[in-house]
Formats: structure tokens, sequence, C-alpha cells
């Protein structure tokens, strides 16, 4: 338990002007995106008219009332508002209630009947940073705590996602013929809407040899397995490059897209702090270490 909790966050390792300057990145990449979100929702909520499909929080609130576009277009400037005080740390409880407005436009977005999930992770992180904000006055801790946060949500969400094919589907979850269903599905859909579909050489191979398919299923569901390996440290590179592949594969084979989840996870997987830190020894660094010293003066007063 000790190593399991240092490699996830790893308190008393001295903290690199390169580590604080890659978390500044971070969070800013993770608040301008979850923004982006909240006003795209916003935006389409003011065409719908009623939820056909209630899910999450909809169950229980009556989310039709954020379908009215001054609503739904006030809340996502509050999100957006919260979101920018959580990234000045002058308000502790800021990101956890942007994480809540953000689910009320989610679940009012996505009550169609049809629940994407290429945001979740998004959405994990932000806890992450809500988590870290709450539970430490201390900058730096509330930096580790946060990362280690992230990481922790990531192992958790992936390897819960290859126990849930596993409880629905069975091990036959792993069948190529699955996987044909899946391009013809998408192949049907694209024909409804553009009027032709011609599959991609990919998409050829996979329906002409459904084996490959099974392979390719089978790796996806191990990688899955084996996502909850990212709370130690020696797995993390190769997991999280690994599941970017995968997401790849996915946008590859069914056109389904991960792309903000697969930048997280190669901000998470690629030695960026290392890199950093080299960068901050160049003729830059006595520039880049002010702007350092004054943000962390600033945030802590």
């Amino acid at each position: 338990m000790k190593f399991f909790l240092r490699d996830l966050f790893d308190f008393e390792r001295p903290e690199t002007a390169g580590e604080r300057l890659f978390f500044a990145l971070f969070e800013g990449f993770v608040v301008f995106t979850l923004s982006g979100h909240a006003w795209s929702w916003a935006l389409y909520l003011g065409r719908l008219e009623t939820p056909l499909y209630p899910t999450g929080l909809a169950h229980y609130l009556d989310v039709s009332w954020f379908m009215q576009p001054s609503v739904a277009l006030g809340l996502a400037a509050t999100v957006t508002v919260l979101l920018l005080l959580g990234l000045t740390h002058r308000w502790r409880l800021a990101y956890l209630l942007a994480l809540v407005g953000l689910h009320l436009l989610y679940v009012s977005r996505f009550s169609l009947g049809k629940t994407p999930h290429g945001t979740h992770l998004l959405g994990l992180t932000l806890l992450s940073l809500a988590l870290g904000a709450l539970l430490f006055r201390s900058a730096s801790y509330r930096r580790r705590a946060a990362l280690g946060f992230t990481y922790f949500f990531v192992g958790l969400s992936y390897t819960l996602a290859g126990l849930s094919k596993l409880v629905a589907t069975g091990p036959g979850w792993v069948d190529g013929s699955h996987l044909t269903l899946w391009i013809l599905e998408k192949g049907v859909d694209l024909t409804a809407r553009t009027g032709a579909w011609e599959p991609s050489f990919l998409q050829q191979l996979l329906l002409a040899h459904p084996s490959l398919s099974t392979l390719l299923l089978t790796s996806a569901l191990l990688l899955e397995l084996l996502a909850f390996t990212v709370w130690w440290r020696p797995f993390r590179f190769p997991v999280l490059l690994a599941l970017v592949g995968m997401h790849a594969g996915i946008y590859a084979t069914l056109t389904i897209s991960f792309h903000f989840a697969a930048a997280e996870l190669l901000l998470l997987a690629l030695p960026w702090s290392r890199w950093l830190d080299r960068l901050l020894q160049t003729r830059w660094a006595s520039r880049i270490r002010w702007v350092l010293a004054r943000r962390t003066q600033w945030c802590n007063s």
C-alpha cells in the first residue's frame, strides 16, 4: 500500500520547476477544453424542446428547464467563470461547483437516447482537480494530489469499462463478428447521412478476416482490464500509449472519436516535466522561472 500511494502521489519528493510548469499547462488544457464543451452543449440545448431519454441526474431532476436557451447559456457562462476561478486557486469550491454545472449541461444535452462518453475522462480529471483543491492548502500537495487522483481515475475507469463488457456479454465479447456488425452499422449510418459508403482499407480487411477482428477485440479488452496498472509509475508510459493507440484504432475502424481523451492520455504519458526541466536550463530559464514564481505567489496570496 505504501508503494502504491507513493507512486500515485509522491508527496515527499521535491517538486521541480518543470513539474510546476507542466501542471499549469495540463490544468489549463482541462479548464479551457471543458469550457468549450459547456458552450457547445448549451448552444445545442437551444435547439431541443424536451428530453426523450433522461440519464443520470435527469432521472431525478426535470432538465427540460435547462433547454431554455437563456438558461443553458447562463449555466455555460457560470461554469466558465467557476472554471476560471478554479484555475486561479482562489476559491476551493470552484472546480466542484463547475463539475455539477457541467453534469447538468451534459445530462440535458444527451437526453435523446444516445449518451457518448468521450468527455468522461475530462470530467473525472476535473473531479481530481476539485479533490486536490479541497483536501490540500499547500500548492505542491494540491498539484500532486490532482495528478495522483487523475492517474487513479484513468486506471479505474478503463478497467471498469473492460469489466462491464465481461458482465454484459461475457468472454464472447471478443468475437470478431461483433466488430463486423459494428462496422456495418456505422456504414448504414453514413449511408443514411450522405447517400453512400465506401469501407476503408482497414474496414475491408477486418470484414474479410473475422479472426483479425477477434484478435483486435481481445487485445483491447485485455488492455482495458490491465489499465489499473497505471497506478504504478513503471507501467504508465506503455499502458497510456497503448490506450492512445486503442482510441486511434477505434477511430480508424468505427470513426468514433475520443480525441480529447487521447490528448489527455498523451499529456499524462509522455515525460513533459523532464523535457520542460531541460528547457528551463536554456536562456529562457530566468524568464519562465520568474513567471512561475509570480503565478505561485499570486495563487497563494
